[in-house]
């Protein structure tokens, strides 16, 4: 068996949308990023931090029946498809379970799709230093059309806003822009690669907080009305400066509670400082868990023109 490095994936940085004839736009996949190494007789998929992903997902094991050109290492996005949109919650669910009969059970109910959109080797020959449009050309002539549980991600050129719309329009999380010409760096987060991200925003409560190591804020404990009850949703640990922290510090010390105001996980109770639920404030995020947490929360500020009874909880979309 040849010899493959063992790399991350490089990474993008953020931006607004917009259009550009020196870049090709393709949709942006809400799943795990994966590394798939294929050899003419195994499949192995590494996570962006390198943990072996295929126990989890047999069903892409056999993908190198279905590539050209090995050893090869291919990038994707390992999706789970749900009325023909992916679906983080499900893919979640298929990649925290550890029994192999809930595994074999899960690939039937929703089985995985890895999506395809990069190549870094080929007949074991590092194609990294090709410009991307090569890259595109060579992936396309490796991977097999028919072949099951993998898609080759399609883009354009140019039309980055249309293409943004037309993704938040189907409930997809956005765009990733790709320069034309560029290289791939492994591990790198690079501004030739930029994502267009649909950010939605809520107002919840400042429940408690929890200490960052070393001391200052870390991050705030947040919640949501549902009904009567007030409904944990996750904890926001950025957007907000080390000097905004201990202003907020400082408020939310004059408002502690004698005890929970709020039902957290287990593992956060003990880290977890609790203050009377009055301070409303506004966050970024992705979208929400199936535990009803916030993906990618972002502080944005305090809401004093808004009541703590006016923040209901985010449902899952």
């Amino acid at each position: 068996m040849v010899d493959l490095p063992l790399l991350r994936p490089m990474l993008a940085t953020g931006s607004p949308p917009y259009d550009s004839e020196e870049h090709l736009f393709e949709v942006k996949w809400d799943g795990y990023r994966c590394l798939s190494y294929l050899w003419e007789n195994a499949t192995t998929l590494y996570s962006r931090n390198c943990i072996d992903l295929t126990p989890r997902f047999p069903e892409l094991a056999q993908l190198h029946l279905g590539v050209n050109s090995m050893p090869a290492i291919l990038d994707g996005e390992i999706v789970a498809l749900v009325e023909g949109k992916p679906s983080f919650a499900a893919l979640q669910s298929r990649g925290r379970m550890q029994d192999s009969k809930a595994i074999g059970r899960a690939c039937r109910v929703h089985p995985a799709t890895l999506i395809v959109f990069d190549v870094l080797y080929a007949g074991g020959k590092n194609v990294m230093n090709s410009p991307l449009e090569e890259r595109k050309k060579l992936l396309a002539e490796m991977v097999k059309k028919k072949e099951q549980g993998m898609i080759i991600s399609q883009y354009v050129h140019e039309h980055g806003l249309d293409l943004y719309q037309a993704c938040i329009s189907q409930g997809l999380e956005g765009v990733m822009a790709k320069k034309l010409g560029s290289l791939y760096q492994p591990g790198r987060r690079s501004s030739h690669w930029q994502k267009f991200k649909h950010i939605r925003q809520a107002d919840l409560i400042i429940c408690g907080y929890q200490h960052r190591s070393g001391g200052g804020l870390g991050s705030l404990v947040l919640g949501g009305y549902q009904g009567n009850r007030l409904v944990y949703q996750g904890k926001v640990g950025t957007g907000f400066s080390e000097q905004e922290g201990a202003i907020l510090l400082a408020a939310l010390d004059k408002l502690a509670a004698v005890k929970e105001t709020v039902p957290v996980p287990q593992k956060e109770r003990r880290h977890t400082i609790f203050v009377q639920p009055l301070l409303v404030c506004s966050v970024d995020y992705l979208n929400v868990t199936t535990e009803g947490f916030l993906r990618h929360p972002v502080y944005r500020g305090i809401r004093r023109d808004k009541l703590p009874g006016e923040c209901t909880f985010i449902e899952q979309q």
